[in-house]
């Protein structure tokens, strides 16, 4: 089961293979350390970034120069990172009991790209929990001992979609008068004035998507479902595992795209302007309800790459 947790100013995503992301950032400055883990006894990678320029040299703990050398970190402009296991070793026991890593010299209005540390080890130590590190030669802040880690989880088959029959124009035109009495829980009447669109899902569900409200950097549809043979519409249900509350209900969804020829359906929510937050989300139609390929998701807002949101599920496909 996917899990994520927060620890501080750290978060850990660990998806449906076990492998996971422990991530600390500051909301205020674009700039954060990841720590990847696979599952399994590969090495974990330690990645220090920045939105913008990186100087390895000007690199601190609380005030002192932190030192990342190469070729164990390795990278660019944009940052530097390790998978090698005497440097993660080294760079963990440096910096647990740090308060902050500070990328570089104030800016002009004394401002400086800082990564805090509280909950560091905290998360760390979940990592630990979920991938069965404990007690291995591979744990990262628990004792190591001689036992092996618990294997990665494969990837799940993705749901199989079965393409059908196109809708009829009479089937559209019932549909279109449908969509046109539809109202938002969140917004009531839609004051988008783009048509509604509609798909075929399978011999006797259609699927309605009506834009109903539009934002600065982001619109809401409303996404139903109807037969193909009449009846009242009724709101989609999306299990997001990992996360609370663990389902999306319609009718509301944001920016949904649905493609008749994959039988899938995705969103992107922003939790603001700058897509430092969010989540995006892919299913497919398959055996009469929509299952799902992909989740990505970041609760805490901030970070160096807006999007770059880590991954809860993954299938063979996403």
């Amino acid at each position: 089961m996917p899990a994520y947790r927060s620890f501080g100013r750290w978060l850990v995503a660990c998806d449906n293979t076990r492998a996971c992301i422990a991530r600390g950032f500051d909301e205020s400055t674009q700039a954060q350390l990841d720590l990847t883990s696979p599952a399994g006894p590969a090495a974990p990678t330690f990645s220090l970034s920045a939105a913008d320029a990186f100087d390895r040299a000007g690199v601190q703990l609380d005030g002192k120069p932190l030192p990342l050398p190469s070729p164990a970190w390795s990278g660019d402009q944009t940052g530097v990172g390790t998978s090698d296991p005497a440097a993660v070793t080294a760079f963990i026991a440096t910096v647990r009991d740090g308060r902050a890593i500070t990328l570089g010299p104030p800016d002009s209005d004394g401002s400086a790209r800082t990564v805090p540390l509280e909950g560091f080890v905290a998360a760390l130590r979940f990592v630990d929990a979920v991938q069965g590190r404990p007690g291995t030669p591979t744990a990262l802040v628990a004792d190591k001992g001689r036992a092996s880690p618990l294997p990665p989880l494969p990837l799940p088959a993705p749901p199989v979609w079965r393409a059908t029959s196109p809708l009829s124009k009479a089937e559209i035109a019932r549909l279109e008068k449908q969509a046109s009495t539809l109202r938002s829980p969140a917004f009531g009447a839609c004051d988008v004035k783009q048509p509604a669109q509609f798909y075929a899902l399978d011999a006797e569900q259609a699927l309605i998507i009506r834009p109903c409200y539009q934002a600065a950097y982001q619109g809401s549809s409303i996404v139903m479902t109807a037969s193909r043979f009449g009846g009242a519409p009724r709101s989609v249900s999306l299990a997001l595992p990992g996360i609370s509350p663990v389902s999306k209900d319609g009718p509301d969804m944001v920016d949904p795209e649905f493609d008749p020829a994959s039988g899938t359906l995705a969103t992107t929510s922003k939790g603001r302007g700058l897509a430092d937050c969010g989540s995006s989300e892919v299913w497919v139609w398959s055996t009469g309800a929509f299952r799902i390929l992909s989740l990505n998701y970041q609760e805490q807002c901030g970070g160096a790459e807006p999007g770059d949101w880590p991954p809860l599920f993954r299938s063979g496909k996403s």
